[in-house]
């Protein structure tokens, strides 16, 4: 039954989760006078005496009234016109509208901005709706739904209220479009100036990155001479190249620095590059090179940009305006929150040795990076020797890379580098033809010491598997083989078209099989259908343990993430709504802890081989219906038994009794 009582214990929990221990309740006399005042007349009811609001905390410089109700059906009512009533009964019965009435009076009396929460039901089965009020203003209703209260902490209300009720960009995403921007100029530049084929933009980015890195001053040494030797492109390669030999680069092997180099060598002679531009009064070489050294260099390693691939970003944007380079060899670039979210569902730490068989631009290993640096300073802050030891140690063995695509290696390794990772072990192959072995030669430098992966994150490329011919380049092939190449219990994350977890093909079934006897699926992720917003690629993150097979009786989790937090803007492109953070906190709290759910969300189940491996296959409906959509679904049955009847068709649904029956 129904209880009040377990309600407000469960947003008790939520506002611990985010720093408040102690709010005040009910008579709330223990508040600042302030807020006790203006409780003054202020009751639900339609006595006119004190105002009782179930909770109420000071967040930043916002006040957040919660009102709770026992039952999901009572979190909101609203008129005819779709306005929620704050008239007696409903602002007394129902949460929202409560909240509401609260909030409203809060900002009258006190001048300041109030956030209205009301969350109705059990921790199972809840409801919480959000709306937003301020002096002289009409109350704001949220459109989105919640699952705890990480949006409201001190951290995080400042941006949320500009996201959420101002319809700003987060801050992330504004620095995003700066450099979507730049690549945009960019793209446009080597367009109208040069004339530069798709496939040496990202390249020629990343040269005079790694140009800049070695020589900050290299851009007034680019005067556009025509003798040999001394062209802009020459200047541009020479410090590439002196930068990828040096020691501060540290780059090894050597075969790495030849393909770069010979990726790099068309900037030495293409003549428009290097040809003084009437309308530029320099060489377009130099123009380029002063865009990315004024809006670009820095941005690379500001620690607020730590987990966005710059490069990854720019290559994709050169993809989007030059057509088909990329799309056509199904590369799909993964969107940085991604890449986090993925490296947080595995938890890569600072003991992991991570692999991305299907490396790209190396956004997950930029990730992967990032958490283990993270990691070992919480670990060993006390110690700074041991620190930089253990981050050195990350660099020289514990990333690697595996990649096909001789540009995108290029911008990859590039990545890497200006990430202070030129160690990383990112070799130029075909994952098929690499062995762990190949991997991990024996090192001097490390005697005895056990060598394997222990984590994988990849996303493979798509659609590669269009005939006989072809099918073992499946994204299925691409994780099995992954999943061979792990230490045993070592974890794997990879993100796929949902099409690869059904096994339409005899040999895709074969595959989830051989996988199953092997190792074990632990989750799988139905995510945002706009994740790959333009390229409309509908996707799943799969979890996988590898080296211990599929227990029969195992409960695999089945998830509905496609409300993660993120929504498409027109013009923008896809962005974080505000509610991300609480999105994934739920999502985590959820998968890892236990926190109970509804199978709207979560379904926990024995799986096969031969069944989808999606949300979507196992999903029922687990909740008991509410008294209005019973009234309604009996409504329903009633009205069709009587079109039936009234179109000779009674029959059907009730059928006469035969004589036999009739005589019994």
């Amino acid at each position: 039954m129904a209880n009040e009582r377990s309600t407000d214990q469960f947003v008790r929990d939520m506002l611990r989760d985010i720093g408040f221990t102690r709010p005040w309740e009910q008579s709330i006399s223990d508040a600042p006078a302030y807020l006790y005042e203006a409780m003054e007349g202020a009751s639900k009811g339609q006595g006119g005496g004190r105002g009782k609001p179930e909770f109420v905390v000071e967040s930043g410089d916002f006040i957040v009234v919660i009102e709770d109700k026992a039952r999901a059906d009572q979190i909101v009512k609203t008129t005819d016109d779709g306005v929620v009533d704050l008239d007696y009964p409903a602002r007394a019965d129902f949460a929202l509208n409560g909240a509401m009435h609260y909030a409203e009076v809060f900002a009258a009396k006190t001048g300041k901005k109030v956030f209205a929460i009301g969350v109705a039901g059990s921790e199972t089965h809840n409801a919480i709706q959000v709306a937003f009020s301020a002096p002289q203003r009409v109350p704001k209703v949220l459109d989105s739904q919640f699952d705890t209260f990480t949006s409201f902490s001190p951290q995080a209300i400042d941006e949320f209220y500009r996201v959420a009720v101002l319809g700003e960009l987060p801050q992330e995403e504004k620095n995003v479009r700066e450099i979507r921007k730049v690549a945009a100029e960019l793209h446009e530049g080597m367009r109208n100036y040069t004339s530069l084929e798709n496939e040496h933009k990202a390249t020629l980015v990343s040269a005079i990155l790694l140009a800049l890195k070695y020589r900050p001053e290299l851009v007034k040494d680019l005067t556009g001479e025509k003798g040999k030797g001394y062209r802009d492109g020459e200047k541009v390669y020479r410090a590439a190249r002196e930068y990828l030999e040096s020691d501060e680069a540290d780059l090894g092997p050597k075969q790495k620095i030849g393909i770069m180099l010979d990726r790099f060598k068309f900037i030495q002679r293409h003549v428009l590059l290097n040809a003084r531009n009437s309308d530029l009064g320099k060489t377009p070489l130099r123009h380029f090179a002063e865009i990315l050294d004024r809006d670009v260099f820095k941005v690379v390693s500001d620690p607020t940009y730590s987990a966005f691939d710059v490069l990854g970003n720019f290559y994709g944007e050169f993809v989007k305006y030059g057509g088909s380079d990329g799309n056509s060899l199904g590369i799909v670039l993964t969107p940085h929150h991604i890449t986090d979210l993925m490296s947080e569902l595995i938890d890569v730490n600072c003991d992991d040795v991570v692999l991305d068989p299907t490396a790209g631009s190396a956004s997950f290993l930029i990730a992967a990076m990032r958490r283990m640096f993270n990691d070992a300073e919480n670990r060993f802050k006390e110690d700074s020797h041991k620190l930089e030891d253990r981050i050195d140690e990350i660099k020289r063995f514990q990333l690697h890379g595996v990649e096909l695509q001789e540009k995108l290696f290029a911008v990859g390794t590039t990545n890497m580098i200006l990430r202070g990772d030129g160690k990383a072990n990112f070799q130029r192959n075909s994952i098929f033809d690499v062995t762990r072995d190949g991997f991990f030669p024996y090192d001097p430098e490390r005697p005895g010491r056990l060598e394997g992966f222990t984590k994988v994150l990849m996303n493979p490329p798509y659609s590669q598997a269009k005939d006989k011919t072809t099918r073992h380049l499946s994204e299925l092939s691409f994780i099995s083989y992954a999943l061979d190449l792990l230490e045993v219990r070592g974890r794997l994350a990879a993100i796929v078209p949902q099409s690869a977890m059904v096994g339409k093909t005899r040999e895709d079934k074969a595959l989830k099989a051989a996988i199953m006897k092997k190792h074990t699926l632990d989750a799988v992720l139905t995510m945002n259908p706009d994740t790959f917003h333009g390229i409309g690629t509908h996707v799943v993150i799969a979890l996988f343990t590898a080296g211990v097979p599929h227990p029969e009786y195992k409960k695999t989790s089945f998830i509905d993430f496609k409300d993660d937090g993120y929504k498409v803007r027109q013009h923008v492109g896809l962005v974080d709504d505000g509610r991300a953070e609480d999105r994934r906190k739920h999502l985590m709290s959820v998968l890892n802890d236990g926190v109970p759910d509804d199978t709207h969300f979560i379904v926990r189940t024995e799986v096969t081989a031969t069944d989808e491996w999606q949300h979507s296959y196992f999903y029922f409906n687990d909740q008991p219906p509410t008294e209005e959509e019973f009234l309604h679904t009996v409504a329903d049955y009633v009205t069709w038994q009587v079109k039936m009847h009234t179109h000779g068709l009674g029959n059907l649904v009730a059928p006469t009794l035969t004589d036999t029956e009739d005589a019994s």
